[in-house]
């Protein structure tokens, strides 16, 4: 409602968060693996020290992220952004840096609560935080209860105050409830150097595996671009429709992230191994069902998003059209490459599932987009279909790793960590 400029400056302002944020929380996530290992051993302080010292590393990681988004209209305009938008994106990013710390903060308590598989309690916190996010932006943006009208960067400001109220909320629950609060958490901030290394060791790849997938959809957008409004606006559309369906899959391999570990904490590696594998069929069901919706309801699903019957839209939707089809068909190596991810970081092998996704998203799925979407000619549909052939590069791969770490392999892992 503010106008075309906002809008974009919003929207590339949030991909720009999202992606710095996810690889940062990617980083940060090694508390998730580290502490239900410790909880499977029966170590249940340690668990609490490892995600004291996690909160250390969000407070830290921070500092460079916060100054990022600070200077972005600078750094946007050296690219040659158009001044006013720049200058939008700026105030936007600079509203949304005030949250950076809490936003890091809740993905630590968050990975500690789902190590102890109290997942339940971050549902609670995020169900009742959207309705204040959804208040505040309300407030924030049009000057609502005695609030000063911000417009766009009331949003930022209203985003940046949810990230904190989230961050309390988590707070709140693992200071109170029982069972939790004896972990001592606040006593890990005074954390030694081997527990920040091991962090970092761990989770340093794994920020970097999931900089590396959202840098692929991100790139491709990109270059989306340069073939026109309906092109990118029919990429957008798709995007947020897989982006739904694939929250299971990605919950499914947190699951099996902290399955996994806390299996092999016990000493139980057929059982572990087991876990990651259960967790990979519930995706490849889940996706399965996901794909045939895709196939079956076109028309319903981009009608959802645009108007199919005003002739406006007619070249967006015919390119919609076409790749939610592609779309259904790569939904189910979207599901196993996540799922094979998380069980693979419950064995604390991160640095070689790294590569392995920096050879299909990148070897395969971009050059191969970039082949057929421009020396080819296949356009918007020749990008998906590299998105596809990357996905299901990195699946196998993922997979076949997965089930190379087998009870051998894992009796080894546990012998060489005593």
């Amino acid at each position: 409602r503010l106008g075309a400029v906002p809008l974009a400056a919003a929207g590339l302002g949030g991909m720009l968060y999202f992606t710095g944020g996810v690889v940062l929380q990617g980083v940060l996530f090694a508390v998730a693996p580290l502490a239900a290992h410790a909880l499977g051993s029966g170590e249940r302080r340690e668990a609490g020290r490892i995600a004291g010292a996690g909160l250390v590393l969000a407070a830290v990681l921070a500092v460079p992220f916060v100054a990022l988004l600070t200077t972005s209209d600078r750094l946007l305009l050296e690219l040659g952004y158009d001044p006013a938008l720049a200058t939008e994106i700026g105030r936007y990013m600079r509203a949304l840096a005030w949250g950076v710390p809490a936003f890091l903060g809740f993905g630590v308590l968050r990975s500690l609560l789902a190590a102890l598989s109290r997942p339940r309690i971050v549902m609670a916190v995020l169900l009742a935080c959207l309705l204040g996010n959804a208040l505040l932006n309300w407030m924030l943006i049009f000057g609502r209860f005695g609030a000063p009208a911000l417009g766009m960067v009331g949003s930022g400001y209203a985003s940046a105050l949810n990230q904190w109220l989230m961050l309390a909320g988590l707070a709140l629950c693992v200071r109170m409830l029982p069972g939790v609060a004896g972990l001592h958490v606040l006593r890990g901030i005074a954390a030694t150097r081997r527990t920040l290394v091991a962090i970092l060791r761990l989770g340093l790849p794994m920020g970097a595996l999931r900089g590396v997938e959202t840098g692929v959809f991100l790139a491709t957008g990109m270059l989306m671009g340069l073939l026109g409004a309906a092109a990118l606006g029919a990429h957008q559309l798709v995007l947020n429709c897989v982006g739904i369906s694939f929250m299971v899959p990605l919950a499914l391999g947190q699951a099996a992230t902290v399955r996994v570990a806390y299996e092999l904490g016990a000493g139980r590696a057929a059982t572990a191994h087991r876990a990651g594998f259960v967790a990979l069929a519930l995706g490849i069901a889940f996706m399965s069902a996901s794909a045939l919706v895709l196939w079956s309801f076109p028309g319903s699903i981009i009608g959802v998003y645009v108007d199919i019957a005003d002739p406006a839209n007619h070249d967006t939707v015919a390119v919609a059209r076409r790749l939610i089809a592609i779309a259904a068909l790569f939904q189910v190596f979207d599901g196993m490459q996540a799922i094979a991810a998380g069980a693979l970081r419950g064995y604390r092998d991160t640095l070689v599932p790294m590569l392995l996704a920096f050879v299909g998203y990148w070897g395969a799925g971009f050059a191969g987009g970039w082949l057929l979407a421009f020396p080819l000619g296949y356009g918007a549909v020749g990008l998906w279909w590299g998105l596809a052939l990357g996905l299901a590069a990195t699946a196998l791969l993922l997979t076949l790793r997965l089930y190379w770490l087998g009870p051998p392999a894992a009796r080894r892992y546990q012998a060489a960590r005593g």
